[in-house]
């Protein structure tokens, strides 16, 4: 059995955390009885593939039989066969520097390299095992593994890999969405996502997989910009914040965030580009975008909103301002700055002055006015049916409405349903006053 793939990869990068997988000569089933009867936790969703789940060691580890890939260009899943060395398996593989293994039973021994993997790790370089256009036929998603290993590792990609990649795309129209979105994703939250992503136009990819941004490249913008709109998603998403439990909401939320760009961009009377509206189109279109994706919808409902308040600009020194910026969050403010101080990294200014002014002023509502940045109104619809003696209705809506905005700007305090019942009294006498006017 040998140890094969990333960890090897890692480790000759002194990188940590990749789990360590498998190959052997043993076929599935016979991977699979060998699990059992040692009594390990196992996952066999990968049997047809070769692939068998095992649990070691409270981690869970791949085995897979050794490949010798037969592959229908343009499917969706590839076909595969079994081989019978290692030396098969590993010219079967994708890119050289994921060609490596080394014998798992034998401590100490050395790592067998059979295509220069090492160099090519050593040089930064992502290079196809073999043909390039060959390799991607027989699996179009090693296209986006290519782009995505140079995202996450900071390499470059070899140009006859490349050239292979730009003749084979149109292939991955032929593929799963959910291969490709598990790359999509990986591309995003890289620490190089921005290279990845330049790397999918490069290649022709943006217009399969993601159709809606083809519109943003050459779509020029203002003065403001240094870019035209693809240009400065790019350097959005590679300047937004990529750590903490939101950081996959915000980097599709950058990579999304002008979507609506292209759809609304018009002359204004000055001769300047405008976007009159972007930010709310664009944010009518990410949820069929990221459905489309089959994006958790948790994370849907936050790009949306991080989208739709991308170009909210309360004044700092405004405290009712800044709590009306809070209380549309739901809590994300801080993944919102994080957004707007990414969008601002390739403006032709600099607004980390307002940025710096506004986190401080978010941070002293937060600790200062926690109940009223709830904003919820002091009575209910049921407190307001049984006060007026009337049949539920939108009216309900119209006056809670009121009685919270009235608390955010710290005109009502949180709780204070006497001073809300006279309020909605008055409110009630100009209605019923409107009403007879009409009459």
């Amino acid at each position: 059995m040998w140890a094969v793939g990333g960890a090897l990869r890692d480790e000759l990068l002194a990188r940590g955390g990749h789990d360590e997988d498998f190959a052997t000569d043993a076929l599935p089933d016979e991977v699979e009885e060998v699990g059992r009867s040692l009594g390990v936790p196992l996952v066999t969703v990968g049997k047809r593939f070769g692939t068998i789940g095992v649990l070691l060691d409270g981690r869970w580890t791949e085995i897979t039989t050794f490949r010798g890939d037969s592959y229908e260009g343009g499917t969706r899943w590839p076909d595969v066969t079994f081989g019978s060395t290692i030396e098969e398996d590993l010219a079967r593989r994708d890119f050289t520097v994921n060609a490596l293994a080394r014998e798992a039973t034998t401590p100490g021994s050395a790592i067998l390299d059979l295509f220069g993997g090492r160099e090519d790790l050593a040089a930064g370089i992502i290079r196809a095992v073999g043909e390039p256009a060959r390799r991607f036929r027989e699996d179009p998603l090693r296209i986006l593994r290519g782009l995505r290993f140079a995202a996450q590792l900071g390499f470059e990609i070899e140009p006859g890999t490349l050239a292979g990649m730009r003749e084979t795309a149109p292939l991955l129209a032929s593929l799963s969405q959910e291969r490709i979105t598990t790359e999509l994703d990986k591309i995003v939250q890289a620490p190089w996502a921005g290279d990845g992503l330049e790397l999918v136009r490069e290649v022709g990819a943006l217009p399969i997989i993601l159709p809606e941004l083809a519109p943003m490249v050459g779509c020029e913008q203002n003065s403001f910009h240094q870019f035209d709109v693809w240009g400065h998603t790019v350097a959005t998403v590679q300047a937004v914040a990529k750590e903490g439990p939101d950081a996959r909401a915000r980097t599709w939320a950058a990579l999304l965030h002008d979507l609506g760009k292209p759809y609304v961009r018009h002359r204004k009377t000055n001769g300047e580009w405008g976007f009159y509206r972007h930010d709310a189109v664009g944010a009518e279109m990410v949820p069929v975008l990221l459905d489309r994706l089959r994006i958790a919808r948790k994370d849907v409902h936050l790009v949306t909103l991080l989208v739709r308040r991308h170009m909210d600009r309360p004044k700092p020194e405004d405290r009712r301002s800044v709590r009306r910026f809070l209380s549309k969050l739901g809590g994300h403010w801080e993944d919102l700055l994080a957004l707007k101080r990414a969008d601002n990294a390739s403006h032709t200014y600099d607004d980390e002055g307002y940025h710096a002014a506004l986190e401080a002023a978010c941070r002293r509502a937060v600790a200062e006015d926690a109940a009223a940045l709830r904003a919820e109104s002091p009575l209910s619809g049921d407190d307001l049916v049984a006060m007026f003696d009337r049949e539920p209705g939108p009216w309900i809506r119209v006056l809670k409405d009121r009685l919270s905005a009235m608390v955010l700007d710290g005109d009502l305090a949180p709780g204070d349903q006497d001073h809300a019942r006279r309020i909605a009294r008055g409110m009630m006498r100009e209605k019923r006053k409107e009403e007879r006017e009409k009459e």
